[in-house]
């Protein structure tokens, strides 16, 4: 059960669940499934002559597993758990299937059936770590899957499980000291790569990062999670013109060949065609694929975020509360979820929807209590668009409790504060919030914050030396993450300037 770090590939499967919910998933396997339907129909008919053969109907769940055939993949595993109730590995792979498929209350009675016969300590530290993912308790995984890494402290798959709920709470830095030690264990396990690659880029560490991709992807240079990762950095280079323009084609093409069903391949290939001003393109290639794909609900997200950025709000409005009805299943919020709160907390007030955004702030507090960025996206909207202050500062406020040493957490609260009009506290909570990045930090939410301390001293229209200084900081780092992200650059740099012309008019 350890993560592979040569011989595996992640592939991307597409399942539906009981509810009628398309979903995605990514697995991680030692090797690609091959000649899957000649498996699958030499499996089904060795079972169907030999009904009580329960090693072959255990090859036939694990391959129904691989390939995203879910729901039989259940009928069989319990079928084999009925012959065999004492193996413990098709217990832990059930409970993950149906975890996955937001049927949380079954996969806890098979983990605690699993927990039962578990014979390893570190096993059943495990166990009762998934139980609490799956009631929401991120807190109290995060000590069972401890003990299981202190009672196994080589066995990767306890690191792995850890690391995955230290990233769901928004924990960057604790996180990445986690895949550190992955990476101590087996230096090229891919999933590890891709994932500190995100936590990296989360806690502005760009170069570190950079290196880290493409360490992941010289052992997997044609990996979904790869690919993705490598065009959307070219999409923050402009590189969809010309020669350069020609070669992101070429990646998004590999890229849908192996994930042809992917919302997000198919979100890039729009976002290629955006880029380059063909806006009709980019937004048929969205629709179609709600159209063929009309119950998956990451669908239904990029689209609304694609007419959103075109001036289409309205439409995107009714894409963004479909992506909404369809991801509302699960009793708990999950980061694929969280975008689609954040989407529609951005999209609904800007038509006056306001009652349904209230009832999605209200919903997602409830399911996401443990992330400071679901309540700092509630305090901006509260504050923006319901003018409820003093609510709204508190809610952001929140977050800094829940992540008190993030930086990103104390800048969310000093960005709410200085929309509610509160400069002085805000120009105190950003310094905070500065003062929290480490050395190596340098990433555009310190640009924001900069660019906001800057305006927040304007407004309080004294000590303008300061404001020049923030503002002057902020267009120096912009350029200097230019060679990261030229479009985020150019705008921060405008934003910057506009600024600086509002104080030299004084």
């Amino acid at each position: 059960n350890r993560i592979m770090s040569g011989n595996f590939t992640s592939c991307l499967v597409q399942l539906s669940a009981d509810s009628g919910l398309s979903l995605n998933a990514y697995l991680v396997l030692e090797r690609k499934p091959t000649r899957q339907e000649q498996k699958l129909k030499t499996l089904r008919q060795y079972i169907e002559k030999y009904s009580s053969g329960w090693k072959k109907r255990l090859e036939l769940a694990d391959l129904l597993y691989e390939i995203g055939q879910w729901s039989e993949a259940v009928l069989e595993y319990k079928q084999v758990l009925k012959a065999q109730p004492q193996l413990i590995q098709p217990r832990i792979k059930l409970g993950k299937i149906l975890q996955l498929m937001n049927r949380e209350e079954e996969a806890i009675a098979i983990y605690e059936g699993a927990i039962f016969l578990a014979k390893k300590e570190a096993t059943k530290h495990h166990l009762l770590g998934s139980i609490k993912s799956c009631q929401n308790k991120p807190q109290d995984a995060i000590t069972a899957f401890k003990s299981a890494t202190v009672l196994e402290p080589n066995n990767l798959v306890h690191w792995i499980a850890l690391v995955q709920i230290q990233m769901e709470i928004e924990a960057p830095a604790i996180a990445l000291s986690t895949l550190d030690k992955i990476l101590s264990l087996e230096p090229n396990n891919f999933t590890a790569l891709i994932y500190s690659y995100d936590m990296l880029l989360t806690l502005g560490n760009f170069p570190k990062a950079e290196r880290r991709l493409n360490r992941a992807l010289e052992i997997a240079p044609q990996d979904v999670q790869g690919l993705k990762r490598l065009i959307n950095h070219r999409f923050s280079q402009r590189l969809v013109f010309d020669a350069e323009g020609k070669q992101t084609k070429k990646l998004i093409n590999s890229l849908l060949k192996k994930a042809a069903n992917s919302p997000e391949a198919n979100g890039l290939q729009a976002q290629y065609y955006i880029e380059q001003g063909k806006h009709d393109k980019g937004l048929k290639i969205l629709k179609q694929f709600t159209e063929e794909h009309e119950h998956n609900p990451q669908g239904w997200y990029y689209y609304s975020q694609g007419l959103f950025n075109l001036g289409q709000q309205e439409i995107a409005a009714d894409a963004i509360l479909k992506a909404y009805e369809l991801s509302s299943h699960s009793s708990r919020s999950k980061p694929d979820t969280r975008q689609i709160y954040r989407g529609a907390c951005k999209i609904l007030p800007q038509v006056g929807r306001f009652d349904r955004t209230r009832a999605i702030i209200k919903e997602m507090l409830e399911k996401s209590p443990g992330s400071w960025s679901v309540w700092g996206t509630a305090a901006r909207v509260l504050v923006e668009h319901f003018q409820e202050v003093e609510l709204g500062c508190s809610y952001s406020l929140q977050g800094t409790k829940l992540q008190p040493n993030l930086s990103d957490a104390w800048f969310c609260h000093g960005k709410v504060l200085s929309l509610a009009g509160k400069d002085e506290e805000a120009i105190i909570t950003l310094k905070h919030g500065w003062q929290l990045m480490s050395p190596e930090t340098q990433d555009f939410k310190s640009v924001a914050a900069a660019v906001c301390l800057g305006e927040s001293y304007h407004r309080l229209g004294k000590n303008l030396s300061y404001s020049h200084k923030w503002l002057n900081l902020a267009y120096q780092l912009a350029e200097e993450l230019r060679k990261f992200d030229r479009v985020r650059a150019d705008y921060w740099q405008n934003r910057a300037l506009e600024s600086l012309g509002l104080d030299s008019d004084n």
